[in-house]
């Protein structure tokens, strides 16, 4: 009797050991993991089964072009986002069966954008795009991985991340630690970018029409809907402008395959709404409603949205969740919140001047009518400027949000401003040769003083040692240019600090939120 209780203390003991090893392995495979914005968002599993009654599929059209949070404060819209990068239609029929079991939602928006694509198969960079953040057991995850990679690929990576990412070791930062940022977008991905992009020509038909592995996965996702008692509206979303990987060839692709699925939706009686040469219709604009042409920043996005929400609204029952509880109550705090998170991320994938000032715009000067009320915005001038790189245009931009001075006419270096729920409470005017100008203030949690150059009292030099002290903390740094700090003053936190190099002629913005 006490040689089996040994043997079985000894094969628990084994058990628990492999248990622990297994759950360690998960936990550090999860850590080591390549963090990609184009990746499924992972917040959606988080989230109790049954809470959204509307799912998007698709590529980064989708992810870029379809807003969730705006759905939700327009119609009580509870829906989320499930796009990836070059998510095919292949790919799209397992996340609708994922969608299916978590939340058998009332309806499934799949865009058919990438049904010119004619590949079976995925590179594995997109499935793990895909699969990486599903849980590890889906079985629609390893029916993805089996079924979707290319012929004689090594699986094990696909199925255990951590192999593929363990070189990763050395290359963990501050930034692993923290939450994406798609998460509290629910799956999209918000940018304030602008580029001027040129339109294409009149369309024209291809003969090479839809390709019969897309056909055949959509007529997958149509049979899977029709069996689970969910409505499906397939929809192309628009293209508007052309950039250096994407032509007016490739656009003759996709609008004779979203014309071929238009006819296959009326052919199956599936709702499908064409919107890939209706840019026009929308009211979007090449130059300010794109990042590439392709995709959409915020403004095209709100766009876009706002046509799409009210068709789902008009043309399908789906519940009004504003006033419920559960879930809904933390979609409703995170609507709350979503001006500030827009904002900020907006800021952080400003690259350039122009799109820093379209975000400064909209937000902190209110120059659509919804200035962020929480955001404090301190700007200071380190350095001359030189107007024939800040040219008046350029300068113009920023004073969309509700600054007097056009700095491309500038001389000298102090200049400051601050910017507060939406209005302007301070914006310096020296004179020429007065080259000391500072302001200080509290607002919310936060207490401040932004200071311009001076002049050295004992030589009579001038030192441009401008800065933005907020609660003890300096950020600005000592290169030239226009510095930013943005805060949310009701939390306390910090949007984005940047400057933007005014005396290069990209007018780049350089961040650094640590």
């Amino acid at each position: 009797m006490g040689k089996t209780k040994k043997v079985l203390r000894r094969a628990a003991g084994g058990l628990l050991f492999f248990v622990l090893l297994a759950v360690m392995i998960l936990r550090l495979d999860g850590a080591l993991k390549l963090i990609q914005e184009d990746n499924l968002c992972p917040r959606y599993y988080k989230f109790p089964k049954n809470t959204f009654d509307v799912t998007f599929l698709g590529a980064s059209f989708v992810m870029y072009g379809i807003y969730p949070m705006e759905l939700y404060r327009d119609y009580g819209i509870a829906s989320y986002n499930l796009s990836t990068g070059n998510q095919t239609m292949e790919a799209s029929y397992y996340l609708a069966k994922e969608s299916i079991e978590k939340d058998h939602p009332a309806l499934i928006v799949l865009d058919t954008n990438m049904a010119w694509i004619g590949e079976e198969t995925l590179e594995s960079q997109y499935i793990h795009y895909i699969t990486d953040t599903m849980p590890y057991f889906s079985r629609n995850r390893l029916d993805m991985i089996r079924n979707l990679s290319e012929k004689g690929e090594d699986l094990l990576p696909l199925y255990f991340p951590l192999i593929a990412f363990h070189s990763r070791w050395e290359e963990l930062t501050y930034e692993d630690a923290l939450p994406q940022a798609k998460e509290m977008e629910y799956g999209c991905k918000v940018t304030g970018r602008v580029d001027a992009a040129e339109p294409f020509d009149d369309p024209e038909n291809m003969e090479m029409g839809l390709p019969e592995i897309s056909r055949k996965y959509i007529e997958k996702t149509i049979e899977l809907c029709r069996e689970n008692d969910t409505q499906l509206l397939m929809i192309s979303v628009p293209v508007i402008g052309k950039n250096k990987f994407f032509g007016q060839g490739g656009y003759n692709l996709r609008w004779t395959a979203a014309n071929e699925v238009e006819k296959l939706a009326k052919e199956n009686g599936v709702p499908c709404v064409n919107y890939f040469n209706e840019g026009k219709t929308l009211g979007l604009d090449v130059k300010t409603d794109t990042y590439d042409g392709e995709h959409f920043n915020r403004w095209g996005a709100a766009k876009l949205t706002a046509a799409l929400g009210e068709y789902i609204h008009k043309n399908f029952d789906i519940p009004d969740r504003r006033k419920e509880g559960g879930a809904y109550k933390t979609i409703a705090s995170d609507l709350e919140k979503y001006p500030v998170v827009r904002m900020k991320d907006s800021l952080n994938r400003a690259l350039f001047l122009r799109d820093y000032a379209a975000t400064l715009a909209s937000d902190a000067g209110g120059a659509d009518g919804d200035a962020v009320s929480d955001a404090l915005v301190l700007v200071t001038l380190r350095g001359p400027v030189d107007g024939e790189i800040l040219t008046k245009e350029d300068a113009g931009l920023l004073q969309k949000s509700g600054l007097k001075q056009n700095l491309s006419q500038w001389e000298g270096h102090s200049w400051i401003a601050v910017i507060d729920g939406g209005k302007v409470v301070y914006e310096s005017a020296p004179k020429e040769d007065d080259f000391d100008d500072s302001y200080e203030g509290v607002s919310g949690k936060l207490r401040y003083r932004v200071s311009s150059g001076r002049v050295d009292e004992e030589t009579g030099k001038i030192r441009t040692d401008a800065s933005i002290m907020v609660n003890g903390l300096e950020y600005t740094s000592e290169n030239r240019g226009l510095h930013f700090a943005v805060f949310d003053k009701t939390t306390g936190e910090l949007m984005d600090s940047c400057y933007i190099n005014i005396h290069s002629r990209a007018l780049d913005c350089t961040h650094d939120n640590h």
